[in-house]
Parts: structure tokens; sequence; C-alpha cells
């Protein structure tokens, strides 16, 4: 089971996980559908349906390999969690595939691996997601397994408890990764006193407190038709696993949907600088700048401007802190964007530089965009980048249903057409624009884990 806040996640598939592209939605037997002009992209066509219970579903026909991936999303993550709730998203979403009156504690994993396939889930700051990969003549028994364990998992109590100490050792693995470690940091001084500040994996003392009726009301409360989506990506009949999906779900109950309060964003005013000591042999660094959510009319200058700072050789952080002035062993960066939120994160590795070294050096080239703006050249290189990244990541149906499925679940699906198309219409004005706007040189976030003893 996978969390968020790894490297890997902040700082490059996030950048475009969040890119997804043309679609056409058909109208399909009796249930409401409507139909787009298709475009050229990748995820084109596919069908959209609403079914009776307000459950959305997507199916998207993949012929290029007999696979098929059944993909679940739930609009509910850390974010909605009150403080003696922390962890139980990323709880719940351990003890889901674990056993349902039908199948057996160990026979969910069983039935899967049988018949070549895998299951996975993730948690994150505002969704939480399952899904299950196999041969596509096993559609059925994935789309059932994965509908009896959202609809009767049992929450066995041994079972709460085993898995308790399973997420307890994750929380401490955790705090010995520095990328992570530096992650929440960031996270919790930059967005301090809202639900983005929410620890993914808890505390010690809520996970010790959650039991069988805990997971049972959080069920309630998130985890209804209406808030949710299920997504089928692969080689299927799209008629067949709409007739299936009607037919396994025609009894998931329907409740209201549960609404999370509003809340304002806090707006840094100066630079917060937040430090822990690890036994690591050299000093991790993480600049965050907050910034819009997903949606805003910002986020794809931020996604292109990420690129050109810090994505890849050629960007303007490694060629000059790495190649000219070698001030740090490791430097990247890219824009992060929730459904309310985002952060510019600048992620570096250092052994023998002063903080303060490297810190100027960020500073200054930050200052450089904002005041003289950046290149044409530039710009379509960061284009060019970010259109092989939507290649590379596109290439299972894993990753095509998970596209889908979180942009669905945030808002709607057809919003990836317009984030795709806005990314190709970023000019260097609008760099310059939201650079002066959210990379402010003096307020920002640093998180900083160092070896034990350095001052």
């Amino acid at each position: 089971m996978r969390s968020q806040f790894d490297v890997k996640k902040s700082f490059g598939l996030r950048l475009f996980v969040v890119v997804i592209l043309t679609l056409l939605i058909c109208q399909t037997v009796s249930l409401a559908a409507t139909e787009i002009s298709p475009q050229s992209s990748v995820l084109h066509p596919y069908t959209k349906v609403k079914l009776p219970n307000r459950l959305t579903l997507i199916v998207k026909e993949v012929h290029s390999a007999p696979i098929a991936t059944v993909d679940i999303w739930v609009a509910t993550g850390a974010k909605n969690e009150l403080p003696e709730e922390a962890g139980i998203s990323h709880f719940f979403e351990h003890m889901l595939f674990k056993g349902t009156a039908k199948r057996k504690v160990g026979e969910i994993a069983k039935q899967i691996q049988a018949v070549g396939g895998y299951t996975n889930a993730q948690t994150s700051l505002d969704t939480t997601h399952y899904y299950v990969v196999v041969p596509s003549e096993h559609i059925d028994l994935a789309l059932d397994i994965e509908a009896d364990a959202i609809m009767n998992s049992s929450f066995d109590p041994a079972e709460i408890e085993r898995e308790r100490k399973v997420i307890l050792e994750e929380r401490s693995l955790k705090e010995d990764n520095p990328p992570r470690k530096l992650g929440m940091m960031a996270y919790q001084a930059a967005f301090k006193g809202t639900p983005y500040a929410n620890d993914i994996l808890g505390t010690s003392e809520s996970l010790s407190r959650f039991d069988r009726d805990s997971f049972i009301d959080y069920y309630h409360k998130y985890y209804s038709p209406s808030n949710m989506v299920v997504v089928v990506v692969g080689d299927v009949e799209t008629n067949h696993v709409i007739e299936q999906v009607q037919k396994l779900f025609q009894d998931f109950t329907v409740r209201p949907k549960t609404v999370s309060p509003p809340f304002k964003l806090p707006k840094l005013k100066a630079i917060q600088r937040v430090e822990a000591e690890k036994r690591v042999d050299q000093t991790y660094l993480y600049f965050g700048f907050p910034g819009p959510g997903m949606n805003d009319k910002d986020t794809p200058a931020l996604s292109i401007l990420g690129v050109i700072l810090g994505g890849g050789q050629s960007s303007r952080f490694y060629q000059s802190i790495l190649e000219e002035k070698r001030l740090a062993n490791t430097i990247a960066s890219g824009y992060q964007a929730y459904q309310k939120i985002g952060m510019m994160a600048v992620y570096a590795q250092i052994k023998d530089t002063k903080v303060p070294d490297l810190e100027n050096e960020v500073q200054s080239i930050l200052r450089q965009v904002i005041t003289k703006g950046v290149s044409e050249e530039e710009l379509q290189r960061a284009k060019a980048l970010v259109r092989s990244n939507i290649a590379y990541t596109m290439e299972s149906n894993a990753d095509i249903a998970a596209f889908i499925g979180e942009y669905q679940v945030n808002e709607a699906v057809e919003d990836a057409t317009k984030f795709t198309n806005e990314l190709m219409k970023v000019n260097p004005k609008d760099i310059q624009r939201v650079a002066k706007k959210y990379l402010n040189p003096r307020a920002y976030v640093l998180a900083i884990v160092k070896p034990q003893g350095v001052k």
C-alpha cells in the first residue's frame, strides 16, 4: 500500500500525473451520457456514465494487450480527517482488501494472484483509490472482488491489530526516510491550521484508538456512490463492463455526500525554517512555495515553470547549481497540485556546501526569472519535456486508469482536457507573472534534514 510524500510523487510524476487528455463520452445503454467531439488523444475515446445510485463509471477500451485494470477512487483522504481521526483514511485503505463475508482473510489476494494479477491501493491528502490488474479474460473476477471489498469489508478486529503494527512500522520508516520526512515537514509548516497539514500516516496516539466501530463510522461517512468513481481500462468490451458494474453495485446504498467545511489558506509573509536531525551523511532540503490547486488558471504556467527551473539537465537549477557552481549533489523542482492547494517544490541534497550558500543561489535564480523572465527556447524545451513525460506516464492501463480517476473524483475528467490545452498555451509572460505572484524569494518554507550534530 502506498502513501504520498515520496520524492518520486512530489517532484516528478505529480507534475505530469495531472496532465490527462482529450476524451469522447459516448451514448451507452439507457444510462445518462453526454457526447463530446473527439480530439487527438491516447485517452480518446472512452465512455462515462452515471448509474442510478449516482456512482460514476468510466470505461476506456485498450486492445493492445490482454490486460485490464479496475480502479476505484473515493473522494476522501487525510484532509477529511478530524484531529482525533488522524491516519484513519490510510488505515482504512489497508483494511479494505482484508476480507469480506464472501472472501475470508487472505482470499482476495490469493484469487487475484491465482489468475496472474495483482492489487494495490494508495491514500493521499485528497483521495483514496484501490486497483486490481488482471488478464482481461478475468475482468469479471476483478469487478466482483472490487465491488465485494467496497461494499462488504468485514474489518475483522484481529486483522485491525495486525495492520496497526504494520502502519506503526510504516510511520517509523517514514521518519527515517529524509525525502518523505521533508515533504511532511514542509506541508505542515506551509499549510498549518488547514486540513492539508494533516499527516497521512497519522500519529501513534490516533492509530492506537481505531477499532472496528471507527472504520464502520468512517465508511458510512465517505464511502457512498456519489463520492466514488469506478474506472475500467483495458482489453474489455464497454457494454459488458457497464452491465456488470450496474449489477454488482445495484445494492450500494445511496447516502448524503459529506461536505468538508471550508478553510482559508494561510499566506507566507517570511521564510519559515523547520529542521530535523537524522543519522544521515548529507543534508536534505525542500524549498516549498504554496500555490493554487489543480484546476486554477495559474497551475499550467506553474507546472511549466517547475520544469524550466528544475526539470532535467537543461534546467536553470541544474545548470547553475550542479554544473557551474557545484553547490549540490542533487537538485530538482516541480509543481505539485492537489484539489485546493499546490506547492512549487525545490528538492536538493548537499554534502560540503553550507545551507545559506545554496539558499542564496536558489533565491538568485528565482529573482532572475521574476525580473527578466524566461526565453522562448527554454519554454519550448520545457513543453517538449512535458509532452514526452505525458507519453511515458501513459504507457500502462493502470496509469491511464489512475489519471482518469484522479481528475474525475476531484472535479471532472473533462478538466484534464482543459489543463492539457492550457499547458501548451503557456507563454513567457505567463511564466514571469506566476513567478512574481508565487515564488517570493523572501517568503517560503525551507525544510531541512541534516546529520546529527551539524550546526
